[in-house]
C-alpha cells in the first residue's frame, strides 16, 4: 500500500482516488475496528475536524517541512529539528483550541472527562508525533521512486545516445566504403571504358551497386543476402582492377538468405583482406569463408599481410566492429583477430538464440 501513495508514478486524478482509498482504510480501521474492540465511539464532528489536521499534518511535515530542509547544508542540518519543533508546537496549539470550541459543542466526547492533563497533552504530542513519522515514511518513499524514475530516464537517454552513436558509427562507415576503392574504380572504369568496355560496364553496376547501399538508411538490421551481394560487388571490383590476378578463394555456405544481420559488419572484415592483405602471392593465397546456420554465422579469413602497408590502419574498423557485436549481440558472439608469421586471420561467430 505504501508504493501506491506516490503521487508522481500516476496521473493527478488517479492519484487523487488512490490516497483517498487509503486514508479510507486508514480511518477505517482507527474509527471501526478499534471502536469495537474498545466498545467506544466520539462524535462525527470530533472525528471530521482531528482527521482533517491530523492528514494536514501528514502532507505538511512531508511535502513542505522535509522537502525545503532536503539540501545537506549546516543550516538545514539545524533547521530541520527546528521546524519539527515548531510543527508539535503549532499542532498541540491547535488542537487545544479545537477541544475548547469542541467541548461546548461535544458535551459528551472524550475532552469533557480529560482536557489539559498531562495525559491529554502527551497524547497530542504523541498523536502529532505518529502522523509525522508517517509523513516522514512517505517524503522517503517519494524520494526513493523519484530518483528510481531518475535513474530509469537516465538509463534510457543514455540508450537513446548510445543507439544514435552507433547508427552514426553505421553511417560514417558506410561514408567510408572504401573512399580509395572509389578512387581506384573510376580510375580503371576510365581506362577499361576504352579498351575493355565489358568490363567497365561491369564495374560501373557493382560499384553504383556499393554506392547504393552505402546510401541506405539502416538502424536495425538487413538480410544476410544484401550483405552478401556487396561482398560479391566489392571482391568483383578488385579482381576487374587487377585483372583478375588475385588469389582468393572466397566461398559461402547460406542456410537462409534471410537472416537477419546488422549490416557493414562482414562488408568491412572482407574491405580490410584487400586494404591490408598481399592477395597476389600465389603461394599464400587468402581465403574468405562465410557460413550460416540455423544456430550460428561465422566468418574466417586469412591473408598475407602487407609488409611496407601504405594504406596506415588505426583500427577504427575493427574497434567499430566489436562496439557494434556488443550492441546488439551481447555475449552471443566471438570475435577474434591475430597476425601470426605475417599470416592476418580473422574469425567471427555470432550464435542464434533458439527459437
Amino acid at each position: 500500500m505504501p508504493a501506491l501513495l506516490y503521487i508522481g508514478r500516476f496521473k493527478i486524478s488517479k492519484a487523487v482516488f488512490i490516497h483517498s482509498l487509503c486514508w479510507t482504510i486508514f480511518i477505517f480501521y482507527e474509527i471501526i475496528i478499534i471502536g469495537i474492540i474498545t466498545r467506544h465511539f466520539q462524535s462525527f464532528l470530533l472525528y471530521l475536524i482531528f482527521y482533517i489536521l491530523n492528514i494536514s499534518l501528514f502532507y505538511f511535515h512531508s511535502l513542505v517541512v522535509l522537502r525545503s530542509s532536503s539540501h545537506h547544508t549546516i543550516i538545514n542540518i539545524w533547521r530541520l529539528p527546528l521546524f519539527i519543533i515548531l510543527e508539535i508546537l503549532a499542532y498541540t496549539v491547535i488542537t487545544i483550541l479545537i477541544s475548547f470550541y469542541l467541548k461546548k459543542t461535544v458535551p459528551y466526547s472524550i475532552l469533557s472527562r480529560e482536557f489539559l492533563t498531562s495525559i491529554y497533552l502527551a497524547n497530542i504530542v504523541w498523536r502529532g508525533s505518529y502522523f509525522m513519522l508517517y509523513g516522514t515514511g512517505y517524503y522517503f518513499l517519494i524520494r526513493y521512486n523519484q530518483k528510481k524514475e531518475r535513474t530509469l530516464k537516465q538509463a534510457i537517454e543514455n540508450e537513446k545516445l548510445e543507439n544514435s552513436l552507433l547508427r552514426a558509427e553505421q553511417d560514417f562507415l558506410r561514408a567510408q566504403i572504401n573512399p580509395h576503392l572509389l578512387f581506384n574504380s573510376l580510375n580503371f572504369i576510365r581506362y577499361a571504358i576504352r579498351k575493355r568496355p565489358a568490363e567497365a560496364d561491369d564495374a560501373i553496376m557493382r560499384l553504383a551497386g556499393m554506392m547504393g547501399f552505402a546510401l541506405e538508411s539502416t538502424t536495425g538490421t538487413i538480410p544476410l543476402s544484401r550483405e552478401l551481394e556487396q561482398i560479391d560487388n566489392l571482391i568483383a571490383l578488385n579482381q576487374l582492377r587487377f585483372n583478375h590476378t588475385l588469389y582468393l578463394n572466397y566461398s559461402t555456405e547460406i542456410h537462409d538468405p534471410e537472416t537477419p544481420t546488422i549490416p557493414i559488419i562482414l562488408l568491412t572484415l572482407v574491405e580490410n583482406v584487400f586494404k591490408h592483405g598481399n592477395l597476389r602471392d600465389e603461394k599464400f593465397s587468402a581465403s574468405i569463408k562465410i557460413e550460416s546456420t540455423p544456430a550460428y554465422l561465422l566468418f574466417e579469413s586469412s591473408n598475407l599481410a602487407i609488409e611496407k602497408n601504405s594504406v596506415k590502419s588505426n583500427k577504427t574498423g575493427i574497434q567499430n566492429i566489436s562496439l557494434r557485436l556488443d550492441q546488439f549481440y551481447k555475449n552471443q558472439y566471438r570475435f577474434s583477430h591475430e597476425l601470426h608469421e605475417n599470416i592476418y586471420k580473422v574469425e567471427l561467430k555470432i550464435d542464434y538464440p533458439p527459437k
